[in-house]
């Protein structure tokens, strides 16, 4: 009994003694904050000196992810050197919609470090087709993505294509994604047919039976 009653007084002693060193005494504080994953200037509200015991990761995570273009935020400590690791996983944005940009899950966010020229403007009804007309923009190929100007989205799967080539505009019909490599051909083969240079639409949509004015 009294073995018992000793073993569990240690116990309660060490239990307390570990508590007290990691969150009071001056041991194991924060000695170094490191950011990662972003070029961008951020600040944290982990302070050098704090206890490294009263970081809570899950609450410095979140503070960071409530940024728009923060899509997850990974934090560690290193009890040995008392260094925090606060690494950053910043959204890809895949095309401009209504003036923002938006990444795969639809989340829209502002730029703040990328030319918006280098991304599709698509124009749709809702966030579902504008992800599906980035995803279409994205499956051209890159000698014709180039020249395209904004994507429109019309009825969910219908693509019209506002392009600019050698400073002429030019509306191209492209229907669904659907006999892409087909369409893809008839597109290359009639803008290279002498006849076609001063044309202003062109419809691929039915690839077999395609129409230019």
């Amino acid at each position: 009994m009294r073995e018992r009653r000793l073993i569990l007084g240690l116990s309660i002693v060490l239990f307390f003694g570990a508590a007290y060193v990691l969150g009071w005494s001056t041991l194991f504080t924060v000695s170094a904050v490191q950011i990662t994953g972003t070029d961008k200037p951020m600040t944290s509200e982990v302070i050098i000196g704090q206890k490294l015991a009263r970081v809570q990761p899950r609450v410095v995570s979140a503070q960071f992810e409530r940024v728009a273009w923060i899509e997850r935020a990974d934090v560690s400590r290193n009890w040995l050197t008392g260094k925090v690791t606060i690494s950053l996983t910043e959204r890809r944005p895949i095309a401009i919609y209504k003036d923002q940009a938006i990444d795969a899950f639809g989340v829209n966010f502002a730029l703040t470090n990328q030319r918006i020229e280098e991304l599709p403007q698509i124009q749709a009804g809702t966030i579902e087709a504008a992800i599906a007309g980035a995803r279409f923009f994205a499956a051209l190929p890159a000698d014709i993505g180039k020249n395209v100007s904004s994507v429109k989205v019309r009825g969910g799967d219908i693509y019209l294509l506002e392009m600019q080539i050698d400073g002429k505009s030019l509306q191209v019909t492209w229907g669904q994604d659907v006999e892409m490599a087909l369409k893809v051909r008839v597109y290359k083969a009639l803008l290279a047919q002498p006849e076609n240079t001063k044309i202003r639409r062109m419809d691929v949509s039915a690839p077999n039976a395609p129409i230019v004015k």
